[in-house]
């Protein structure tokens, strides 16, 4: 059985959307800071639950943990905080994707699940370290409340378009009876 090399796309998918939730950062924050609510959009989490839940490929853990670098590396103050997370949650999703259903409305309550776990993570680590600055109730209602809200709309709206690549990088491509004899004379 041939591996298709398609699962190599998986890493540019990430990196995309890295910079997407940079862009939407730089240019909407005030948008997203609007009315006192502290919305971030985390397509980068988004795509690395989505896509460990339909890729079932060990390659997928190598490029999460890849782009929990990108992620520390660009947004954290702690190198490897992301890095851990997302490794935490590819380890999650192996253990329970065979008990779940892969439809948009269990997908978006895992999605929901990772986030909070993500951000509340984070939050934790940023108050050991004296950096949080919000309170506990504060952060459940500014932060986390508002910052699930935006995910999940661009989860619907990612949702389609990251299914359809699964489904591609998962597909074998067709090979020829002309390529197979090529390839068995070389």
């Amino acid at each position: 059985m041939r591996i298709s090399k398609r699962v190599y796309w998986v890493l540019f998918v990430y990196i995309l959307a890295f910079l997407a939730d940079g862009v939407l950062t730089n240019h909407f924050s005030k948008l997203f800071l609007f009315s006192g609510y502290s919305l971030t959009p985390r397509m980068i989490i988004i795509a690395v639950v989505m896509l460990n839940f339909m890729i079932d490929h060990k390659s997928m853990f190598w490029f999460t943990v890849v782009a929990g670098f990108l992620v520390d590396s660009y947004y954290s103050g702690v190198l490897g905080v992301y890095m851990a997370l997302f490794a935490v949650i590819v380890r999650i999703i192996r253990l329970v994707r065979s008990n779940i259903l892969q439809n948009p409305f269990t997908l978006g309550l895992a999605l929901v699940f990772f986030l909070s776990f993500t951000e509340v993570s984070v939050y934790f680590v940023y108050a050991l370290r004296g950096v949080a600055s919000m309170d506990w109730n504060e952060f459940l209602v500014v932060r986390l409340g508002a910052t699930l809200m935006l995910n999940i709309v661009i989860y619907y709206i990612l949702y389609l378009p990251l299914r359809n690549f699964a489904r591609w990088v998962n597909s074998t491509p067709v090979v020829s009876p002309h390529d197979l004899m090529n390839h068995r004379r070389a």
